[in-house]
């Protein structure tokens, strides 16, 4: 861990740790993940992974924006969410591979709230655990509903092709 981060480094410690703490950390996590699997450093190109894997409803959570289908109070910026996907690169940038775990244990142990700092270790693993099972069910619901588009437009395309074969016995 960083002794005394920079104050870039702090803020993009602080962005990440709210989003755990008080939104559902999945945004992170597919962008954790892309980084790790893809070497994606770029923000326009992991905005469009993100997208791609975890849909535009959570990947616009936190953010004020049209796209962002459930807004809570809770709110990180406005526009698209390229604060976070900044902050994200950059701390993978500092930390490595094992970024999100070791800046919000930092978070937990300086950042957050009263509650984390007690056991900063154990309280940033249980929000990275409590995000991936949602992280999870995001992709899950994402995957059955493109496999349900795809098996209505397949439908729709059998019903054009027997609407066609019956008019042509007519």
């Amino acid at each position: 861990m960083t002794a005394n981060p920079s104050s870039g480094i702090r803020d993009a410690i602080v962005l990440l740790g709210k989003e755990f703490e008080f939104a559902s950390g999945i945004r992170a996590l597919a962008a954790d993940h892309i980084i790790c699997e893809k070497g994606i450093n770029d923000p326009d190109e992991l905005f469009d992974a993100c997208e791609e894997l975890i849909g535009s409803t959570n990947l616009f959570e936190s953010y004020d924006d049209a796209l962002n289908t459930r807004p809570t109070d809770f709110v990180l910026g406005q526009g698209c969410p390229f604060l976070s996907l900044n902050a994200y690169i950059e701390l993978a940038d500092v930390y490595g591979a094992d970024w999100i775990s070791l800046a919000l244990t930092e978070y937990a142990a300086h950042y957050g709230s009263v509650k984390l700092r007690k056991l900063a270790p154990r309280n940033a693993e249980e929000m990275i655990d409590r995000s991936r099972g949602r992280l999870g069910d995001a992709v899950l619901l994402k995957v059955g509903t493109e496999v349900d588009e795809g098996l209505k437009e397949l439908s729709a395309r059998l019903n054009g092709a027997l609407s066609l074969r019956s008019n042509a016995t007519v």
